[in-house]
């Protein structure tokens, strides 16, 4: 007998939906060489508007050295976008950061906005357990970046409304899972734990639909609406790290939008497509 959550049971369109999607594997990544080698392409690096996420489970969510940093996903050496992880000096409390170039971050030149929850919000970070939703989103017309937790907003930072995402003409990168992106093969500031269902938009998703996306815990069907999730026409990338086929998926993570911008597990093996899901 299937156990219905509050949500599904009371109905309505903007409740909690049971989309039939199948979650069986995700990929666990251990944290020093690992990584999954998407593409450059304009699809999944758009320079208006975007949303970049993913499931992701720590090995620890009391991230655990010094001055370290933790990039679940990034192509930040690009000049592009990723979240961040980052310790104090004695590992004691840890900042959760979205990271964004943009053309003018209201300065008049290109730089860097960064959207931070802050160590206020470190003891309630590292106390975390099991699977949880990170993602950022930048709106150009607002120029306004933001940085969420199982769709709830914590941390904005704002660039000159109009702003361009911007990224690095001569040194590009690919957006990797597992790391950022230190150049076209391999990474740096490695995330240890599993990774699950990576997805980026060419929107800023709304408050709303990035609630409908964490669907209380339960992964949904990014190519189909759903409740306040209206944007499965802009979903530009989805890997969904090793569903339906499993080990048989490896090395290739396919990109299941409509697009084929596949993922390469590299320094990796069949083996770290794992049962391990939201």
């Amino acid at each position: 007998m299937k156990i219905l959550k509050l949500g599904q049971m009371l109905g309505g369109s903007n409740a909690p939906s049971d989309t039939g999607l199948k979650n069986l594997y995700s990929l666990d990544f251990d944290g020093v060489d690992d990584i999954l080698i998407t593409t450059k392409d304009s699809s999944i690096m758009p320079t208006d508007n975007i949303t970049v996420g993913c499931w992701i489970k720590p090995s620890t969510w009391a991230f655990p050295d010094n001055a370290a940093e933790y990039y679940p996903f990034g192509c930040i050496s690009a000049g592009g976008w990723g979240i961040r992880f980052r310790n104090n000096y004695n590992a004691t409390m840890t900042d959760m950061s979205a990271i964004i170039r943009v053309s003018d971050t209201g300065s008049g030149s290109a730089g860097y906005i960064t959207a931070s929850a802050g160590t206020s919000f470190s003891s309630t970070l590292r106390a975390l357990t099991g699977f949880h939703y990170v993602a950022l989103t930048y709106d150009k017309a607002t120029g306004r970046g933001s940085l969420s937790l199982d769709g709830v907003e914590k941390a904005t930072a704002n660039a000159a409304a109009g702003a361009d995402l911007a990224y690095h003409a001569s040194s590009n990168r690919p957006l990797m899972f597992g790391a950022d992106a230190l150049s076209d093969t391999t990474g740096e500031d490695f995330f240890g734990g599993n990774i699950d269902e990576g997805s980026v938009w060419n929107k800023s998703l709304t408050s709303a639909e990035l609630v409908a996306v964490y669907n209380s815990g339960v992964p949904i069907d990014l190519t189909q609406n759903s409740g306040n999730y209206v944007s499965s026409s802009n979903l530009q990338g989805w890997w969904r790290m090793g569903d339906p086929n499993g080990t048989a998926s490896y090395p290739t993570i396919s990109d299941q939008s409509s697009n084929s911008n596949d993922g390469t597990m590299t320094n990796m093996a069949s083996g770290d497509i794992v049962t391990v899901v939201p």
